[in-house]
């Protein structure tokens, strides 16, 4: 006003510029750059994510905005993203459920997150497996969804060798068992609980390794032995649930982390009962067979003994029937050679003697020898 002294337009005109000592331009400008910095540095953070974010809007379904990493993941330009409904990003057989999982989301607005498995579909096509988050949130009096998507396909693959892996290891006929370094159950496949008497593997959890040997002490010494020296394979005896031992093939090692530090303790066991028994009844064939072969070289000298006397008083008797009683005489004498190395020279009898022996080879070739020698001197 005219009747105002000249100092006061001069303070209302700083304060209208933002010179004043009151200005509103000085009082809230820096806030709102802190402000602006904030929102900056807040949204440069979703940007760096892996996940990708979608902000929904509820009542219509197409996103009001996203992060850097939605576009990466699929291959879309923002305004594209900004224009599409959510559900059209999902592949075919996941948007009727998608649709029933939001709409769970409206029924139930307060509940912290809902979590869902879905594809989505890149733009060369590509289906993507997602684990898909959303909550509930409302800005301005209207309603928004929070969509977190995360690449689980390295988290499916492995979940898929895992799977393949475990039913290998069930699959397998040899008993397979994994202890911690204490000797104390972690897994046991099915094969090794029934060569062990148990129904199932669940069933032996927690019990100790010492429990599956005749011996306890050849199980409580395995951990030690393996962390000495990683691998072992021994024959020893085991004990089933109902007390029988039988005879098994333990191979045991050390499975370790990517640091080579000692995680846990396999062992792959083989019932063995019936190749110890077969090898047992060969041992004992062989003896015998070389037994016998010794047996018949003696039975032999005892043949030839008489034989000698006949031939000497053959050659003392003056007939024409004693040269025939002499050539009878060396027929005998020749076949009784003939089964003397017959059973060792046939090949055969050799080749199991030389392979499996304990000393029936060696036996029967010397009395073969005995034998032969008692016939030259004769």
């Amino acid at each position: 006003m005219p009747s105002n002294p000249p100092d006061d337009l001069d303070a209302l005109r700083e304060k209208i510029i933002g010179l004043g000592e009151r200005s509103l331009h000085k009082s809230y400008y820096p806030e709102l750059q802190d402000r602006l910095s904030e929102l900056e540095r807040f949204r440069t953070l979703l940007d760096q994510t892996y996940d990708a974010i979608f902000l929904i809007q509820a009542d219509t379904g197409i996103p009001v905005d996203i992060n850097a990493s939605a576009r990466v993941c699929l291959g879309y330009t923002r305004k594209e993203l900004l224009a599409t409904p959510f559900t059209d990003l999902l592949s075919p057989e996941h948007r009727a459920g998608f649709t029933g999982f939001i709409r769970k989301i409206g029924e139930h607005p307060t509940e912290t997150r809902h979590t869902c498995i879905a594809s989505l579909i890149s733009r060369e096509g590509r289906e993507i497996p997602m684990e898909i988050t959303a909550r509930s949130v409302t800005f301005d009096d209207r309603q928004y969804l929070v969509v977190i998507a995360r690449d689980i396909t390295d988290r499916i693959l492995a979940e898929r060798e895992l799977k393949i892996k475990e039913s290998a290891l069930e699959s397998s006929t040899n008993g397979i068992l994994i202890a911690d370094l204490d000797g104390v159950v972690m897994y046991a496949n099915r094969s090794f609980a029934l060569m062990f008497g148990y129904g199932e593997g669940r069933t032996l959890a927690r019990k100790n390794i010492r429990e599956f040997f005749a011996n306890p002490a050849v199980g409580e010494d395995l951990p030690g032995c393996l962390l000495d020296d990683h691998a072992i394979v021994q024959e020893t005896v085991g004990l089933r649930n109902n007390g029988s031992m039988f005879h098994i093939q333990v191979s045991g090692s050390i499975v370790q982390n990517d640091a080579g530090q000692p995680l846990c303790v396999m062992l792959i066991v083989m019932d063995i009962s019936e190749r110890v028994i077969t090898e047992q009844m060969k041992r004992e064939t062989y003896a015998q067979l070389g037994k016998n072969i010794e047996q018949f070289a003696v039975l032999g000298d005892h043949i030839r003994n008489p034989l000698q006397v006949i031939v000497g008083y053959a050659g003392m008797i003056d007939d024409p029937l004693a040269g025939k009683i002499l050539d009878q005489s060396r027929q005998i004498d020749e076949l009784i050679t003939r089964l003397d190395r017959g059973w060792v020279e046939s090949a055969n009898v050799r080749l199991f003697l030389r392979k499996h022996g304990d000393g029936a080879e060696v036996s029967a070739e010397w009395a073969i020898r005995t034998s032969t020698t008692t016939k030259d001197e004769s």
